[in-house]
């Protein structure tokens, strides 16, 4: 698992530069330099491959006689949403131009159906207007990636140590350790020991929420045995999968070495480094596709009465 520590050491090794002082007013670090271009690297692989899905519940669903629902704070590009009316899950079409949709507003219509969509002003407008309220509404969409930023947090003093037991979500810690920023791109390792009671998986889990200093919880079951005062790790970790976390280190290196400290040998050899890992990414990740041409290939809706219910 690549964190924001292991980035900024390996691109100090790879690069043979570790400095962290600029050299004028006006530039960045070397390290400050080589992260903006990984953190530039990992939004664009998120962004090209949907690891930045997610879905957004509007609170309280439609209200009657409101078309406009303002969009998550992370929103960057919608993929689509529903609006679940009764026991049927509704999709409409995106407008194609905002000269369509408010064509279609001359004359305001109400209606819990809506036929288009059109994304303004950051927020998600519909028509017709609903006429219903408290129909939840779920909106996919692809959300901005923000920049991995923070040192791994570990083990600072001999009784900062963490407890968890196999089976469950809930880490807590012995002396305050947790700060909020974990829950946003945060996980956590509890490393193998000699001593079985503190005997970690040695995996790594994403973190979920914290609660306090002394608690947070992990998105899935930790699946080692009990734990009792053993140390850890906490990393501020990309949005890629572990196995192709190197390619926004690969990116990186690739324009060090092709534009900061020009050597035509070593950026060729970190492109191809980056051009490897990217095929193999896109052979496992990248099926998902996203037409810009709107058009009328939507999914059929299909009458339940006419399936077969009885074949014998």
């Amino acid at each position: 698992m690549r964190t924001y520590e292991s980035y900024t050491k390996d691109f100090a090794t790879f690069s043979g530069n570790a400095s962290t002082a600029a050299n004028t007013t006006n530039s960045y670090s070397n390290i400050d330099w080589g992260m903006r271009m990984i953190n530039d690297g990992i939004r664009y692989l998120a962004t090209m491959f949907y690891f930045n899905e997610r879905s957004y519940t509007v609170p309280g669903g439609t209200v009657a006689n409101q078309q406009s629902y303002q969009l998550p704070g992370d929103f960057e590009s919608i993929i689509n949403f529903t609006i679940q009316i009764g026991g049927l899950l509704w999709q409409c079409k995106e407008s194609p131009t905002r000269k369509h949709f408010d064509s279609l507003n001359i004359v305001p219509f109400y209606n819990d159906f809506p036929q288009y969509y059109y994304i303004w002003d950051n927020k998600l407008n519909i028509y017709p207007i609903p006429a219903s309220s408290n129909n939840p509404i779920t909106i996919n969409y692809k959300r901005r990636i923000p920049d991995i930023s923070m040192n791994d947090v570990t083990q600072t003093t001999a009784s900062t140590t963490v407890s968890i037991t196999t089976g469950a979500n809930t880490v807590t810690a012995a002396g305050s350790a947790f700060t909020n920023w974990m829950d946003m791109s945060g996980w956590i390792r509890i490393p193998y020991t000699s001593v079985n009671a503190t005997n970690g998986d040695n995996k790594w889990y994403q973190i979920d929420s914290v609660t306090s200093g002394t608690v947070l919880t992990l998105k899935n079951q930790y699946s080692g045995d009990t734990v009792a005062g053993g140390s850890f790790t906490i990393g501020d970790v990309p949005i890629l999968p572990e196995d192709y976390q190197d390619l926004p280190l690969y990116r990186a290196l690739r324009l060090y070495y092709s534009s900061k400290v020009p050597d035509a040998e070593k950026a060729a050899s970190f492109a191809k480094l980056y051009d490897e890992g990217y095929a193999l990414l896109d052979a496992k990740y990248g099926s998902k596709s996203t037409s810009p041409v709107l058009n009328d290939t939507d999914s059929p809706i299909y009458n339940p009465n006419l399936f077969p219910r009885n074949l014998s």
